[in-house]
């Protein structure tokens, strides 16, 4: 305070004043917290440290749980589009024996299912650049890393479409075989 007085220009200060100043802030009570006070106050900060820990346990078991779910879906849209290939494939092959004419039709037919795998493929490569671009620090690559994020689930999204318009596609097909 009395540094902030001699900065603005007084340079001089009454004893009377100064004296009566520091009496004052002799007399002034410090503050201290009481026993009560402190224990509330650690109480208060292990419940904030175990709150934190919470949320965050809980939010590393969110993103092993939507990695798992992931993992999940791309492996049953192989398994999908990668089943209905193969079996059409088998099925193709043993119509070439007895009826090679119909299977220009069973080919287009095939088309979808190998889109649908395909789609997946180009997702499951791209999952692990995406989480490669999601850990690094600079905010253009890990924006980088979202825009490939929502690439992937539409390619995932499209690969179950690809299965839906080739099951349809087979089952006109064989309706009008038959």
């Amino acid at each position: 305070m009395i540094e902030d007085i001699k900065a603005k220009g007084t340079a001089a200060i009454y004893c009377d004043n100064l004296i009566s100043y520091l009496t004052e802030v002799e007399n002034s009570p410090e503050i201290e917290p009481t026993p009560i006070e402190i224990e509330r106050y650690k109480a208060d900060l292990q419940n904030w440290i175990q709150a934190n820990k919470l949320n965050s346990d809980s939010n590393l078991e969110m993103f092993r749980s939507v990695i798992s779910s992931g993992q999940s879906a791309i492996k049953s849209s192989f398994l999908l589009n990668g089943g209905a290939s193969v079996a059409l494939l088998a099925f193709i092959g043993h119509l070439a024996q007895f009826q090679p004419t119909k299977v220009p039709a069973f080919g287009t037919c095939l088309l979808p299912f190998t889109f649908g795998v395909l789609a997946i493929a180009i997702t499951s490569g791209l999952t692990y650049v995406t989480q490669w671009l999601y850990a690094s620090s600079n905010s253009t690559t890990r924006r980088i890393g979202f825009w490939l994020n929502v690439l992937c689930i539409f390619l995932g999204f499209a690969s179950y479409a690809f299965f839906a318009f080739g099951l349809i596609s087979a089952y006109q097909l064989f309706a009008a075989f038959a």
